[in-house]
């Protein structure tokens, strides 16, 4: 890449990084001010203000950091692929912008229900926060990342090291020159790089089932889109128990079908998707108790406890998801497979 589309991309690149932590600091605001403010109309505001802040701030912020972030990995020596510091960022960021753009109509859909609602029903909408919590926390990670670049290749990233290293090693050297040896124990991972690499195991089996997921939850939109073009309301309102059972099954289904996939057992299969599920069982308890704000809350961040749920479960059984990643099966996947039929 030429030094001075290098520059600007660069430029553009921790323009929109810095701009997209600051919006979600001002956005987390505006939640805080719904959530604790007793005036009908500042809670109104706030979620119009939210509405326009996701949509026209917040987005474009998010989708040109990612955009420039992959002009940067490949227009540069760090590569894509190489280093397991870049890939997590990719990942995490990925996942940030995904789930942004995906919660987005439900904070519209609230922002309307805002304007039109009054009393008890204006104050059970409450303020999104739990969403932008998280994407601030994974952000400032993301900079940590960036800022610090931890040591750790990933395994395509040592072959083309040794490739390289083969490629100057069949060069012709200058008559007099000693060539180098390089220490015995030089590919031996620091403790720092050991630990980097799990890290970087574990997003990657969180990223590939969080995909599935993803996948299962576009089906179910295109479902309810069809549905409601058939002028029924079945799908229509988050809080309702075909909407949630509907959610719930097209999400897991697949996350657990990628999981069989690769190699993961019938027992971690249902733990997970117990864990993923716990928040739908949680709204269909709550409408038996007449809860009715709780149960709006966890309807309108079921996709995200749903994550959460993944991503505990996960921690759980960290032993397994922080194994060596492969594009076949997990390594060791029968093994452990015959141990948990």
């Amino acid at each position: 890449m030429p030094p001075a589309v290098r520059k600007l991309a660069l430029t553009i690149h921790l323009t929109s990084s810095v701009g997209w932590i600051g919006a979600v600091v001002a956005y987390l605001a505006l939640g805080v001010a719904a959530v604790t403010s007793s005036d009908a109309q500042t809670v109104r505001a706030a979620w119009t203000a939210m509405d326009l802040t996701g949509w026209w701030v917040i987005v474009p912020l998010a989708i040109a950091a990612l955009a420039t972030g992959l002009v940067m990995s490949l227009g540069t020596p760090w590569g894509l692929f190489r280093h397991y510091w870049v890939l997590i960022s990719l990942a995490l960021t990925v996942l940030c912008t995904v789930v942004l753009v995906l919660h987005m109509p439900t904070v519209s859909a609230m922002a309307i229900r805002a304007r039109s609602s009054e009393g008890a029903d204006l104050r059970a909408l409450g303020g999104d926060l739990f969403h932008p919590g998280v994407g601030l926390l994974l952000l400032l990670a993301i900079t940590v990342l960036n800022v610090y670049k931890p040591a750790g290749l990933t395994p395509y990233g040592w072959r083309k090291q040794r490739e390289q290293t083969l490629q100057r090693a069949r060069r012709p050297q200058p008559a007099g020159m000693v060539q180098a040896v390089p220490a015995a124990g030089a590919r031996q991972a620091s403790s720092m790089q050991a630990i980097t690499t799990k890290a970087g195991c574990f997003v990657f089996h969180f990223a590939e089932m969080w995909f599935a997921m993803m996948l299962g939850m576009a089906a179910f939109m295109i479902l309810r889109i069809a549905v409601d073009a058939q002028g029924s309301p079945a799908l229509l309102d988050p809080t309702a128990l075909d909407f949630q059972f509907g959610m719930g099954a097209f999400m897991v289904a697949p996350m657990a079908a990628w999981m069989r996939f690769r190699g993961c057992g019938w027992r971690d299969c249902g733990g997970m998707s117990a864990a993923m599920l716990l928040s739908t069982a949680a709204v269909f308890v709550l409408q038996g108790f007449e809860l009715r704000d709780a149960q709006l809350w966890l309807a309108s961040n079921q996709h995200a406890l749903m994550l959460v749920g993944m991503l505990a479960f996960m921690l759980y059984r960290r032993e397994h998801y922080t194994n060596g990643y492969s594009f076949g099966r997990w390594p060791g996947a029968e093994r452990h497979q015959r141990a948990n039929p």
